[in-house]
């Protein structure tokens, strides 16, 4: 990995991700960073494929002027994690060793492992290094609520490596507010390690048909489940089965994909046409805007450390949605306004869409509409962009 030769750079670093994962969530980052800093030149780098699909995600909506992708190797996560060890120290090693050299602005690491950043810890302080350094931290952060007793866990786990010294010029993100609070009161002793920033996300142009939410008065109401299968698409299926929507009455899509075994894929009377694999953008795209609501039926207890893109999605596509309360949506909810149902249990959610499907609420459906219209502002990156160069200018060794 060499040192750019330009002056006046931001580097962002994907040192996990391959493919299409998180590449909406970098392409949005990326655009929240061009932002704060109008003046640099940004240098992203990632995985091959990756790489291709953040710059097709923000030239579809912004183009990529001024960022110059660099391809770079990462450790393949289906490596074991004791393997994995050295192949991560490593490529630390290489990013900082590659940009010591070179008068930066900031470095941007846009997700984060434990191992990640446990090599940044030992790095930062073995090499003096007092660039101001943010790390983003999405799944990771699910290993401070979990108790295991392996010896992994004990030497190598998220909670244990947050306990360890931490350089002043670093600080950690999580996506959102009611994130944060949550890590409060879990690390009280670390909370100086953490600042908070919403989700980014790149809405549709005013002229996508992406933006068109058509009211559901001449057809079914359509009722859909965002997102891969392992976040609660069996108890979608169960919905509309007990439900049991007459024809033409009501109808449930999947807007995602099924990523289970084959063997255990369901067979669901009133969710036709199941995709194994994710969807194209037309494909995708089409399926949501036939949406009257998004359905969440996720774990709740999920999003106590973790921000969800389907959320979002939702609102880039104009949706209301029926949610089972938890604190990520019920935060949202404050800021926003009505932009759909919080629901306390699964008879609730039954009893909100049998209630739809008898009649349909279109003066509050509209109203959810604009307020989702109007509360999404907060997502954009042109509002992320100074609360970002906050947090770096805050990165001070």
């Amino acid at each position: 990995m060499g040192p750019p030769s330009d002056r006046n750079i931001i580097i962002m670093v994907e040192p996990q991700c391959a493919a299409f994962e998180h590449a909406q969530f970098n392409a949005a980052l990326l655009r929240t960073v061009r932002l704060a800093y109008p003046s640099s030149k940004i240098v992203f780098y990632g995985e091959k494929a990756h790489l291709g699909y953040v710059r097709d995600e923000l030239a579809r909506i912004h183009g990529a002027d001024r960022v110059d992708f660099r391809i770079m190797g990462i450790p393949n996560r289906k490596s074991s994690r004791w393997r994995r060890l050295p192949l991560e120290f490593s490529l630390c090693c290489r990013i900082l060793a590659g940009i010591s050299r070179t008068d930066i602005s900031a470095l941007i690491f846009c997700s984060v492992t434990n191992i990640n950043l446990l090599s940044l810890k030992i790095l930062m302080r073995i090499k003096r290094f007092h660039l101001p350094t943010v790390a983003i931290v999405h799944g990771a952060l699910a290993g401070i609520a979990r108790r295991s007793l392996s010896p992994w866990s004990w030497i190598m786990g998220f909670k244990r490596v947050l306990a360890l010294p931490h350089p002043r010029n670093l600080r950690l993100i999580v996506l959102g507010d009611s994130i944060l609070s949550n890590v409060k009161k879990m690390l009280p002793r670390h909370i100086s390690q953490w600042q908070s920033l919403d989700l980014g996300y790149l809405w549709p142009s005013q002229g996508s048909e992406a933006l068109c939410h058509p009211l559901p008065i001449d057809s079914p109401v359509c009722f859909g489940f965002l997102g891969i299968s392992s976040k609660g698409f069996d108890v979608f299926c169960q919905l509309a089965q007990d439900i049991a929507p007459r024809p033409g009455n009501a109808a449930f899509i999947m807007v995602g994909f099924y990523n289970g075994p084959a063997q255990k894929k369901p067979i669901c009377r009133y969710v036709p046409q199941i995709p194994d694999k994710p969807l194209s953008r037309k494909e995708f795209e089409d399926r949501l805007n036939r949406l009257s609501y998004v359905v969440w039926t996720a774990e709740p207890d999920h999003y106590r450390l973790s921000a969800s893109a389907t959320f979002l999605d939702a609102l880039a596509f104009l949706k209301p949605g029926i949610y089972q309360r938890n604190d990520y949506i019920e935060y949202y909810f404050d800021r926003m306004g009505d932009i759909g149902y919080l629901c306390d249990s699964y008879e609730e959610m039954v009893a909100v869409i049998k209630a739809i499907i008898l009649e349909f609420p279109i003066i509050r459906y509209q109203r959810q509409i604009e307020n989702i219209r109007k509360g999404r502002i907060m997502f954009e990156p042109g509002t992320l962009a100074p609360r970002l160069r906050a947090i770096v200018d805050d990165c001070v060794a």
